[in-house]
Parts: structure tokens; C-alpha cells; sequence
């Protein structure tokens, strides 16, 4: 399969769909399939050799089922991180991590560059399957406290001098308590795992050459709860 003459099937939030239909319409691609990832358990069996993209996972159960669906159909597959504004993502690109083995990112690095901010390889090769969708999920665990605390300070859009500090330390607790395993559940599902970048890093976070990043921030994180 090469990119240009096969089935590609992009699976995201409705909400990204048009943002990410734009960034990919200079492609020209004749067979790629862009559709809300709650659609994953309605399409039906597909010739093999295609390319599977996934984006906006709710759980890491949900990242294996389209992982699952991808080994079933002999397709290859990459998860994202995507951030940003639809809108403004449409005009200057999404900051996206990726997640997949090599021969899947050779395949997809065309849409990820057409993603990205201007210049190629300008996102995160975050690691192996599922590397990507555990960052996501942490991302989305470390923003809810801080949207369910302005409601607290906030109350009516004013500071409150009647803010529920015991709310404010519960948001935290309950942060940690989802925290954890996700951490420890991606950890397992990436172990014994060897990482190579698919290239060069703009960042390189004083890693080891062999070090995942996306694994690397889930040792350092459990290392965090374990000092304290």
C-alpha cells in the first residue's frame, strides 16, 4: 500500500471532524474515510493493507478496540494527541503527538505532516501503539480539576470568599486516584517495548536515545506519588 492509492480511515470527534477534513483536503486523497469515532463498531469488514488513524479516545479500553479492529483487518494503525482550537487549527495546524510502530508512521507521516503546524515532522513521536492516546487521557484527567475548580472559586464569574477548599482538595484526590492506573495500565501495555523516534525531535527532553517519551512521563509521574 502506498499512501496515495489506499483506504485510509481517519476516526475522531465530531467536533474536529471539519478542522481536520480541512488541514487534510490538500492531499487530495480519493480513499480517505474521515468519520466520528463513535462510529468504530458500525463499519464493516474492509479489504486489508489500509491505514487506520485514531484520535479522541475516552479510555484505553477504547484505544484497544480500535487497535483490535486494526489487527483483525490486517490494517496498520496510528493513535494521536491532538491540541488546539478547531478553528484556529484549521487555519495554523494542530499540535498532535503520534503513536504507532515505524511502518504505520511511514504510512500516516503525510497526514501528520498536513496536521501539524508548518514544516514536516513539526509533532511528537510520542512512542509505540498507544503512546499517543495515553498522553491525551492524561491531558484530559489534568484539565477537568482545573475547570471543576473555577466553578468552585467562580461561582458567578466573581471570586467566591466562601470557596469550598475541601471541594478543592477532593478535585485533587480524584485526580490522583485516576491518574495512577492509567499510568500503570499504559506502562504494562508498553512493556518491554524498544523506541526509536521516527525522527528527529524538535524537543528532546534530556531523554536517552532509546527512551519513549510517553513511557518516561508515566515512571516519572508514579515516581511523584511514590515520594510522597
Amino acid at each position: 500500500m502506498t499512501l496515495l492509492n489506499g483506504p485510509v480511515l481517519f476516526l475522531a470527534p465530531v467536533a474536529i471532524l471539519e478542522s481536520l477534513q480541512s488541514r487534510l483536503n490538500p492531499l487530495q486523497l480519493s480513499q480517505l474515510m474521515l468519520l466520528p469515532l463513535g462510529m468504530q463498531a458500525q463499519i464493516p469488514a474492509l479489504p486489508p493493507g489500509g491505514l487506520l488513524i485514531s484520535a479522541g479516545h475516552t479510555c484505553l479500553d477504547d484505544y484497544l478496540l480500535s487497535a483490535q479492529w486494526a489487527q483483525a483487518q490486517q490494517w496498520q494503525h496510528v493513535d494521536l494527541a491532538l491540541t488546539g482550537e478547531p478553528q484556529c487549527a484549521a487555519q495554523f495546524g494542530w499540535m498532535l503527538a503520534a503513536g504507532g510502530t515505524h511502518q504505520a508512521l511511514s504510512l500516516a507521516a503525510p497526514l501528520l505532516d498536513a496536521l501539524a503546524p508548518a514544516d514536516r515532522n513539526s509533532w511528537l513521536h510520542a512512542g509505540g501503539p498507544g503512546a499517543a492516546s495515553f498522553l491525551a487521557l492524561l491531558q484530559l484527567i489534568l484539565m477537568k480539576p482545573l475547570l471543576e475548580s473555577w466553578k468552585i472559586i467562580f461561582p458567578n464569574g466573581k471570586p467566591s470568599p466562601k470557596a469550598d477548599l475541601l471541594k478543592l482538595a477532593q478535585l485533587q484526590t480524584e485526580q490522583w486516584q485516576d491518574i495512577v492506573p492509567l499510568c500503570t495500565r499504559y506502562l504494562i501495555l508498553a512493556q518491554d517495548r524498544k523506541h526509536q523516534a521516527f525522527h528527529a525531535q524538535n524537543c528532546h527532553f534530556n531523554l536517552p536515545a532509546h527512551a519513549e517519551p510517553a513511557s518516561s512521563l508515566a515512571q516519572f509521574i508514579l515516581s511523584l506519588t511514590k515520594a510522597n
